[in-house]
């Protein structure tokens, strides 16, 4: 039996057995931020510095299949208690859902933290052992302990943890109240508690690279050539537009990141194998490339592959001076280096190494 399953690979592969192709390990983060008025350094530090964390956790080898969720939470008497945006492999999205949270409402210290941790831990589509899963709660105020509604954060921590969900707490601000509790929370989650300063420990920082990053991360993002029907085309031009508009610094910490995505959008045909692109060249559903004969289109797509492959080139090693230049400088980005820290330690224990 053994031997007629190689025969069939060896078959496939015209010879010689095919290799199985090892599933990448998976990480799964849940960022659980407080939304409230008093956390806007910390919102928009986090729109900035996503693309740089999921950049440096994906660097691991093997390289991690990294997903990522996002609970936003407020109180009662706010615009919301909860939001929930499911995990997703496409930072694209993650980065439009950072984009939509604002720092408003508040008012009493306490909010509705017990309620935002019953969601990350029963809510979300966690996936089985032996992927590596984490709940990172961000917040400068205590939970309530007053409602009689059926949430309790140390239930809810309780069950992370039988689960073999980690709980990290990262404290912005200096509450000693908060910073009891989210110490217990750690304590508890098995995870680690941090403590950064009110606005969220992500100072906008510039160095001298981000300008051509970011303009070379737009040129990356013109190879793209989207294939599909109308509803693929109309998601990845947003997604492009999207890039287009952001902020130099974000473009900059994005382009890093893109420089090694899998893909760089839904539906590209740039980095699909020939036979494929002949196959959907035949069904016309290339805007980009319309009008052009097979040999045209299918020469195109290997020219911007080449260009591809160039300006990955340059973003890598430009990203890595600009890493240099933030480690050397004076202002540490205490919430980015605490995350990712603690991330490539655990990544240790499904075998992924940095």
């Amino acid at each position: 039996m053994f031997m007629a399953l190689l025969g069939l690979m060896a078959m496939a592969a015209g010879g010689g057995v095919q290799p199985v192709e090892q599933a990448r390990p998976r990480v799964e983060v849940a960022f659980v931020l407080d939304t409230t008025g008093s956390m806007g350094g910390l919102i928009e530090g986090a729109k900035r510095r996503i693309w740089s964390i999921a950049r440096q956790i994906g660097e691991g080898r093997p390289r991690p299949d990294l997903r990522i969720a996002l609970v936003a939470y407020r109180d009662v008497r706010d615009a919301y208690v909860t939001q929930v945006h499911p995990f997703t492999a496409d930072m694209d999205e993650v980065y439009r859902s950072l984009s939509s949270f604002r720092a408003e409402g508040g008012g009493d210290t306490p909010e509705h933290v017990s309620a935002a941790l019953r969601e990350a831990v029963d809510s979300l589509q966690w996936s089985g052992p032996p992927a590596l899963r984490v709940v990172i709660l961000v917040g400068d105020a205590p939970p309530h302990l007053d409602y009689q509604d059926g949430f309790d954060y140390r239930r809810h921590v309780a069950e992370a943890r039988r689960r073999g969900i980690v709980v990290d707490a990262i404290q912005c601000g200096g509450d000693v109240q908060t910073a009891a509790v989210w110490r217990e929370i750690a304590s508890a989650g098995l995870g680690h508690y941090a403590q950064i300063d009110s606005q969220g420990g992500m100072n906008a920082q510039v160095t001298p690279y981000d300008a051509e990053l970011a303009r070379l991360g737009a040129e990356l993002s013109s190879t793209v050539v989207i294939s599909g029907d109308a509803r693929r085309q109309s998601t990845s031009a947003r997604t492009l537009d999207a890039r287009r508009a952001m902020p130099a610094a974000v473009a900059a910490e994005a382009s890093g990141y893109l420089a090694r995505a899998d893909s760089l959008a839904a539906g590209d045909l740039v980095d699909r194998p020939v036979a494929e692109q002949r196959a959907e060249l035949k069904q016309q559903r290339a805007p980009i490339l319309a009008g052009k004969s097979e040999s045209e289109a299918l020469a195109d797509l290997a020219a911007r592959k080449a260009r591809r492959a160039e300006l990955q080139s340059k973003i890598t090693a430009l990203s890595a001076k600009r890493d240099a230049a933030l480690a050397a400088s004076a202002e540490k980005d205490a919430f980015d280096s605490g995350v990712v820290a603690r991330m490539k330690e655990r990544a240790a224990g499904i075998g992924i190494k940095y």
